[in-house]
């Protein structure tokens, strides 16, 4: 397990994705891309992003040992290890030491099924992370 300044350290990284050619986003599939961190190239990550025209799930983990770091929730209800609830938003959960599944969430609102684009880029800017040579939705 991670201690919390480990997980801070790795969301906080600089990544990018390994792809040399622009990220097409296909709808109805899961698509796992692999990152690096810019700072050493050795530090890998693993995007995993879905969508459809209702949600888009987005999660980062680590490559090596598949820790999940933070992932975006369009469910409108979540109840947190504490008891307290997210009702009617959707929610991102970020890594708590000593929590395995990410089960700690907090109200996001700029998650968008129908600017899926958007909602990927301010996720990617959450957990700093690009395409170098960009990203777009597939044609169908």
């Amino acid at each position: 397990m991670l201690t919390q300044a480990q997980a801070d350290r790795l969301i906080a990284m600089l990544k990018e994705a390994t792809r040399k050619e622009a990220f097409v986003w296909q709808q109805n599939q899961r698509q796992d891309e692999l990152f690096v961190a810019v700072e050493d190239g050795k530090v890998q990550f693993y995007l995993s992003m879905k969508r459809n025209p209702f949600e888009i799930r987005l999660h980062l983990r680590t490559r090596d040992r598949d820790i999940g770091l933070v992932r975006v929730d369009g469910h409108l209800y979540h109840i947190n290890p504490d008891g307290r609830e997210i009702r009617d938003t959707p929610h991102i959960h970020v890594f708590r030491e000593g929590f395995d599944q990410l089960p700690w969430a907090e109200p996001i609102d700029w998650y968008d099924p129908g600017n899926p684009l958007g909602t990927l880029q301010r996720f990617l800017d959450f957990v700093h992370a690009r395409f170098p040579a960009g990203y777009q939705l597939d044609m169908f």
